[in-house]
């Protein structure tokens, strides 16, 4: 009989997990995917739908605005707009701008460069700090840094922390510049891949300094194939 019970307590659970998109890796069904793609839901079942889709979905445009960063970026994969680009986090215009690289590379070239740059964390409030991670440890996005009286603040790119400019304990007011984080090594070439296609002449200074070996082969070896593209295209005006 517990035998029985147990069985279907374990049926039951499954059941509910695979309902609510909480099992990694086994797929959803098309009705889950277009109900699940709703600002209504969660961002966990609307994340597992976002990763099914191999292209645009009627539903991505009203997810534009959503509330969570991650679901933002995801759906600008798919349904870029301009508006994207002015996005409150830096990993959305990111992505947003590679996807507008070819449809509007006038818009998407200053947000790929910007992206090249160290991503600045400020304070949202003042509070006593106590870091969670060091200078050099690797993020995701949305990973917790340290927090400010208890409440976290996170790294909005995926990448490194590169620099801590307060140390554990002091108290920090709102605004106070608290670390960056620099793009990761892949995403740092896919940017630069970018600029070598949409890339202006002026550009090539700035990606010059991503051909140093304090970087790793693979962003010298991309900032060497953009420069050589840039520097092989008739020049284009601002």
């Amino acid at each position: 009989m517990a035998l029985r019970i147990l069985l279907l307590l374990l049926v039951t659970a499954t059941g509910w997990l695979y309902w609510d998109a909480r099992i990694p890796g086994v797929p959803l069904t098309d009705w889950q995917v277009d109900r699940y793609l709703d600002p209504a839901q969660p961002p966990h079942r609307i994340q597992a739908a976002l990763r099914q889709l191999s292209g645009p979905h009627p539903a991505l445009a009203s997810l534009r605005g959503y509330s969570d960063a991650g679901v933002r970026a995801e759906v600008a994969r798919f349904s870029p707009a301009l508006e994207q680009l002015e996005d409150p986090s830096p990993w959305v215009r990111f992505r947003a701008a590679l996807a507008l690289e070819k449809k509007d590379p006038t818009a998407a070239r200053p947000v790929l460069l910007a992206a090249l740059r160290a991503s600045a964390v400020f304070a949202a409030e003042p509070g006593s700090l106590q870091w969670r991670l060091a200078e050099g440890a690797r993020v995701e996005v949305g990973e917790e840094l340290g927090s400010l009286d208890q409440r976290k603040f996170v790294a909005l790119v995926p990448g490194r922390l590169v620099r801590r400019y307060v140390q554990t304990g002091e108290t920090v007011r709102p605004g106070q510049r608290l670390a960056d984080v620099a793009l990761s090594d892949p995403w740092q070439a896919v940017a630069l891949a970018a600029l070598g296609r949409i890339g202006l002449t002026i550009d090539a200074q700035e990606i010059q300094q991503f051909r140093s070996e304090k970087y790793p082969p693979v962003v010298q070896q991309a900032a060497t194939a953009a420069i050589e593209q840039i520097s092989a295209r008739p020049r284009r005006k601002l």
